[in-house]
């Protein structure tokens, strides 16, 4: 005779999980695990909402579109090995954009958000909408991004455009080491506009080149039955993809707010501790 072993209900005919609950139980649990969740995140929020928060000045001035082909043998990225030294990563600026596409040329940014990290520990808040140029807000392109993070005109009426908070965003950055998911994607967006990363001994970190670098995707291989090149699942693989998404439900890091800049360079800075604890041990530091 089945017995649930959080309530002690019995019957023949009861169902239990793999851990011996009941379904009443089993969803009681999730429930309540489901609100610890939210109660974590706005707490998180109202910490983070506390942090000092950088002034946004408007005194930049449009310039001709800058080139940007130097950033990939410009961005080079240390490895982490057992022998690191933690504190060699204990300190950086995380970065992340919202845009309408892919294409620095053809599309706009959205919003920006940089939050600055100093032992470990969120120290000051870098964060703006971006009021991108009319024609690139009406493509498809950016109704698409638009309707995967959330943002509407409306939320981007009276922000500042981009060429704008580039002279506040590169004192927020001054000469310390660059975090991203995909680096050099929102790099080239900023850097087309006036953003100046080539300081001399700049540090580059990027969690999508340590997931390349760590973790094993499903090899892709013929197959006859589909008469085309396809993903293996059969053999062994880490991680699907190497999506922000993928990469934190690997490490069981909560999403704090997908598709939405600040939200993702919380994420992106959890999962590089992640990749870091990973190899180094870390004491007394966390976010």
């Amino acid at each position: 005779m089945a017995k649930c072993k959080r309530c002690g209900k019995w019957g023949f005919f009861l169902k239990l999980n793999s851990f011996g609950q009941c379904e009443k139980c089993e969803k009681e649990l999730a429930e309540a695990a489901r609100l610890e969740r939210e109660r974590k995140k706005a707490a998180f929020w109202e910490e983070l909402n506390n942090l000092p928060h950088a002034e946004i000045r408007r005194d930049g001035v449009k310039q001709k579109a800058q080139p940007v082909s130097y950033l990939k043998e410009a961005m080079t990225y240390p490895r982490v090995t057992a022998k690191s030294n933690a504190a060699k990563f204990a300190d950086f600026v995380v970065l992340d954009t919202e845009t309408t596409g892919l294409s620095c040329t053809k599309d706009a940014v959205l919003e920006v958000a940089a939050i600055k990290v100093k032992s470990f520990k969120f120290v000051e808040v870098f964060h703006t909408m971006i009021t991108p140029p009319p024609q690139k807000l009406s493509m498809d392109s950016a109704r698409e991004a638009m309707s995967v993070n959330g943002i509407t005109p409306e939320m981007l009426e009276g922000a500042p455009m981009l060429y704008q908070i580039i002279p506040s965003l590169q004192e927020f950055i001054g000469d310390m080491p660059l975090l991203g998911h995909n680096l050099e994607f929102d790099l080239k967006f900023l850097c087309r506009a006036g953003l100046n990363v080539t300081e001399p001994k700049r540090k580059f970190f990027d969690t999508y080149v340590m997931a390349g670098r760590s973790l094993k995707k499903p090899k892709w291989e013929y197959d006859k039955e589909i008469g085309a090149y396809a993903p293996n699942y059969d053999k062994n693989y880490d991680v699907e993809n190497y999506k922000l998404e993928t990469l934190c439900n690997y490490f069981g890091i909560d999403r704090m707010d997908a598709h939405r800049a600040l939200g993702d360079c919380v994420d992106t800075a959890q999962l590089f501790r992640a990749f870091i604890e990973e190899k180094v041990e870390i004491y007394g530091a966390h976010f």
